[in-house]
């Protein structure tokens, strides 16, 4: 599994594990050679590790540096095929450029690419996800879309509300890099992952919010 510690990747998980498509091996994670964070969302490699600890599936943290990518997941994928590993799941929803590029590094390696969450309407997906018993927070947002305030905000139907009452034209499973999130309960979850809110900080496209 593909994981990045966010909403996406966790319903891509709970969906392939509900329609018993196949055993997961475990959640292969990129995070930065440089830090202590993953790649993908700025989340500490500690929070990431909890929730590994409250899935049944062990978690899989390869370190990478910029620009190798592309070379390290293919390297990681490599190391899985030796433990049978015969497909990668993605949270991937409708970005077909994204797809082809996880389908050209899968094919490349000689394995199935899945997508779950693949063509849903993403405004009745991130209900049904809520609906379902999933609670995440946004730990990052873009600053071309939404202001400061969203940073640090549980995911829950007032967050869908408002975003669909005052941003109608942006994707509300934000796809496009909008947000990013951290969940922090679910149905697949041995326990609910206590932390607190840090500083917020920001660079030149997003806020981030420390969580720990």
């Amino acid at each position: 599994m593909s994981w990045s510690s966010g909403k996406d990747c966790m319903y891509a998980l709970y969906r392939f594990v509900n329609r018993a498509e196949g055993e997961v091996i475990c959640l292969l994670n990129m995070s930065d050679a440089d830090s202590d964070r993953s790649r993908s969302h700025g989340i500490s490699n500690s929070l990431i590790k909890r929730q590994a600890e409250a899935l049944p599936y062990p978690l899989w943290q390869c370190p990478i540096t910029l620009g190798s990518y592309e070379t390290s997941l293919k390297g990681a994928i490599g190391k899985l095929k030796e433990q049978g590993v015969e497909a990668g799941i993605f949270g991937d929803i409708y970005l077909e450029e994204h797809r082809s590029w996880i389908e050209r590094v899968c094919g490349e390696m000689d394995i199935k690419a899945i997508f779950p969450l693949w063509g849903e309407d993403t405004s009745k997906l991130i209900r049904k996800f809520v609906a379902d018993g999933f609670r995440s927070i946004t730990v990052a947002v873009s600053k071309q879309h939404l202001p400061k305030e969203y940073v640090g905000r549980v995911i829950d139907d007032s967050f869908i509300d408002e975003l669909t009452d005052n941003y109608p034209y942006m994707d509300l499973c934000a796809e496009h890099g909008e947000y990013h999130s951290y969940v922090f309960d679910a149905p697949i979850f041995s326990y609910q992952i206590a932390f607190e809110k840090g500083i917020i900080t920001e660079n030149d496209k997003n806020y981030f919010i420390e969580l720990k």
